[in-house]
């Protein structure tokens, strides 16, 4: 449970799950997170079984035993997740589904696991029930790899945990604020950030940059953040300050399912300058509520910013058109209703009375 999209996504869903009166509680493989301790904090039954590796059999253990509470159905996200999910569900003779946000290329392929994980996505396939996707941009992608029942249910943003959010004192005497909330990962092409505000910068020193996340990255864009006005702000736990208080919310990677940061942004009323990958392009509309630009373009996100800081009444025009956006698209109670009707669906499939 870290600070990545997905984890949001499972921060926000599971404890309004459970105000609909599901019984919701999450198994954490290796870790906790800061996400971890907020799921406490609102009540859902969570833990950690700190498993070391795939040959751990005291992990296995307390991973199965959890098949003695009898739940319903078993949900997992990423290939090791499925692969004790699938366990579980066996042993308690009930569906078990994949949660998947994987990102998907501009070749509209998903983002190749590592070559460990290759092998265990084959084994894992055959083990699940269904799949709950969250953009249609991953449906062909899914199907090629062998998943065939596909929902998808878009991410959405819940009106209580925006409302009462304010500005980050982090950009405080800031003329334009360009905030990038990201993993520093390969495909999240931070560079192509970093880049976009150095040129950016040459024609209008008041823009700066600012990215919030963690991620294997770390040394190489903190080297080449040098000098660049851009600042790696690291994990923080408070991006939606920092992006009420931004300017401009930007996600420049090459591959994304449904971004939670875009929507946040979007929530926030904030314009968003964007990659046209996966379904990001069904959340932002070019010229109206932001921009979409091709991946690894730095000239076209260089060209946003500096719209953008020129004409700050369009990017405000933009920041409440990509709200209204989001309240009818993306609502987070509208997210609750789909995944409600997919899980109830996989569960009144099995009759209670064939479950241990």
């Amino acid at each position: 449970m870290r600070t990545g999209g997905a984890e949001r996504h499972w921060a926000t869903l599971v404890p309004a799950l459970r105000e609909r009166g599901v019984d919701a509680g999450v198994l954490c493989l290796t870790g906790e997170g800061p996400f971890f301790g907020e799921l406490r904090g609102r009540g859902v039954p969570i833990s950690s079984i700190r498993m070391r590796g795939r040959f751990d059999l005291g992990g296995w253990r307390r991973a199965l035993a959890c098949a003695a509470t009898r739940p319903d159905l078993v949900v997992s996200r990423n290939v090791s997740a499925q692969l004790v999910g699938a366990r579980i569900a066996r042993r308690a003779g009930v569906r078990h589904v994949l949660n998947e946000h994987t990102p998907v290329r501009v070749d509209g392929k998903l983002v190749p696991p590592r070559p460990h994980q290759r092998a265990l996505t084959r084994v894992a396939t055959r083990r699940v029930d269904a799949v709950i996707a969250v953009s249609d941009s991953q449906v062909a992608p899914l199907r090629a790899l062998g998943y065939r029942n596909v929902t998808v249910v878009p991410n959405g943003v819940f009106e209580a945990d925006v409302a009462g959010v304010g500005p980050s004192p982090e950009f405080d005497g800031e003329g334009f604020a360009a905030l990038c909330v990201s993993g520093l990962r390969p495909e999240k092409r931070i560079d192509v950030f970093i880049e976009a505000v150095r040129a950016a910068r040459r024609e209008k020193a008041a823009i700066s940059g600012y990215v919030a996340g963690e991620g294997r990255e770390d040394e190489r864009l903190a080297a080449l953040a040098n000098g660049s006005g851009v600042t790696l702000l690291g994990v923080r736990t408070d991006a939606r300050e920092l992006m009420r208080a931004a300017s401009v919310v930007c996600l420049t990677s090459e591959a994304e399912a449904l971004p939670m940061s875009v929507l946040e942004a979007m929530a926030l009323g904030r314009p968003v300058v964007a990659t046209k990958v996966g379904g990001t392009a069904d959340a932002v509309v070019d010229g109206e509520t932001g921009f979409l630009v091709e991946p690894g373009d730095v000239e076209a996100v260089t060209r946003a910013l500096l719209a953008l800081a020129a004409d700050p009444a369009r990017a405000a025009a933009m920041g409440v058109a990509g709200r209204r956006r989001q309240r009818e698209r993306f609502d987070g109670d509208a997210m609750v209703d789909g995944y409600l009707s997919a899980l109830g669906g996989l569960i009144a499939a099995v009759p209670r009375s064939r479950r241990p």
